[in-house]
């Protein structure tokens, strides 16, 4: 990976039955990762971040990488922060409105 580009790798442990049963438990953890990751564009050279994700699904060891640019700052308000809002973790959702507002 080149200075412009952050990558994290997110490796959860555990067997899970489906895609579902994994995302489910888990979303907090990914999308807390994700706001992690998203503070890196507090660095003005920085141009793309990625998050790898794996895990043991249906018995298969599974992997991905979610890539994000500065134009994917949206993702935050958009799927994150409603979902923080959902659960009332009200710290979470001012984390993710102090980002976004650093970050445009």
């Amino acid at each position: 990976m080149t200075n412009n580009v952050t990558m994290v790798k997110l490796d959860i442990k555990g067997e899970y039955n489906n895609f579902t049963d994994f995302y489910g438990v888990n979303k907090v953890i990914i999308y807390n990762n994700i706001i992690n990751l998203f503070e890196d564009f507090k660095d003005k050279k920085k141009k793309k971040l990625v998050l790898e994700l794996s895990a043991n699904i249906e018995n298969i060891q599974w992997k991905t990488e979610l890539e994000f640019t500065r134009k994917e700052i949206y993702v935050l308000k958009r799927d994150i922060l409603p979902f923080f809002e959902g659960i009332e973790d009200y710290e979470t959702c001012e984390k993710v409105f102090n980002l976004c507002e650093t970050i445009k």
